[in-house]
């Protein structure tokens, strides 16, 4: 009687605890994307941003941002063939969204919320005050400290705000909230 006692509390332990592995084996990760085709898409622009996409990302906005890596840079320029941070910022913003921003980064962040860094999302604008005190410089986050913008040596490329540069000279996020009147 005994013997039988224990055997069906081993039992029973038993099947609670395959039950609670099965459950635990079938959750849902919902940070992977759906489809294959979803998945290929967001590795491919991973590589060409240099930056881990979670999936979740506006795939118009990557596409559009993706487009710009490389032009070169041109004060005042507004085009692929030359392009200043505010013109990248202004030109993404109204291709994608049809919103209309203001023309200087010192302006734009009269479109934008102003966010502390650590709840920046993609998407969001970074301003920073460059041997200035106004704001001098626009980009526009990615992930993971990442971001994309005009650099007046380089072109549209993707940085790291962790780079000591980029860490002395920022000033805030930004969250867009308003079109330009």
């Amino acid at each position: 009687m005994i013997f039988s006692a224990v055997k069906y509390k081993i039992l029973f332990f038993s099947v609670v605890l395959m039950v609670f592995t099965v459950a635990c084996r079938t959750s849902k990760n919902t940070n992977i994307p759906v489809s294959p085709e979803s998945a290929d898409f967001y590795k491919k622009y991973s590589e060409i941003l240099g930056v881990e996409l979670t999936g979740k990302e506006d795939k118009k906005f990557i596409e559009a941002i993706a487009g710009w890596i490389g032009t070169p840079y041109l004060y005042g320029g507004t085009t692929k063939k030359g392009v200043d941070c505010s013109g990248f910022v202004k030109a993404i913003y109204n291709d994608v969204y049809n919103m209309s921003l203001y023309r200087t980064a010192n302006d734009i962040v009269k479109n934008c919320k102003m966010i502390d860094k650590k709840d920046l999302k993609t998407g969001d604008l970074i301003f920073f005050k460059i041997k200035s005190d106004k704001v001098t410089h626009v980009g526009i986050y990615l992930n993971n400290g990442k971001f994309i913008h005009a650099s007046s040596s380089k072109g549209v490329i993707v940085s790291n705000l962790k780079d000591a540069y980029f860490t002395k000279y920022y000033y805030s996020g930004g969250r867009i909230i308003k079109k330009m009147k």
